[in-house]
This record gives structure tokens, sequence and C-alpha cells, in this order.
């Protein structure tokens, strides 16, 4: 099973993403470099650009693609 599962396969700088908060904190198909601040996932580096909640009580980060 692909943790990050996404029809999406294709991404370039500047394209965005959310993850459920409890994958992140949990790494769970991604990796966090905190010497760099960047998650690393799907072959490519990541940075947490917000975070949202939604109605069924789940917090989502929004990830976006920096290379």
């Amino acid at each position: 099973m692909d943790p990050f599962r996404v029809v999406r396969q294709s991404w370039t700088t500047g394209d965005t993403r959310e993850v459920e908060v409890s994958r992140i904190d949990r790494q769970i198909g991604v990796k966090y470099d905190s010497y760099r601040r960047i998650y690393l996932a799907d072959d490519h580096e990541w940075v947490i650009a917000g975070k949202i909640a939604r109605e069924d009580g789940k917090t989502y980060y929004i990830l976006e693609c920096v290379s």
C-alpha cells in the first residue's frame, strides 16, 4: 500500500498537496531532513506551507514542492 496514494504522479516546484498530519508526524512514506527542514517524499522535496482542519475532525498539512 502506498501511504501517499495520489492520482497525480508528476510534481513540479510550486505544486501543493494535502497530507494528514498524523502521516507526517509518524513519518509514514516520508522522511524529514531536520538540517534543511524539508520533507522527502515521491522523489521530491516538500515544505509545510500551511495547515487546515476539515469538518471530519482531521487536520492536514499543505505541502509545497520545492524541488
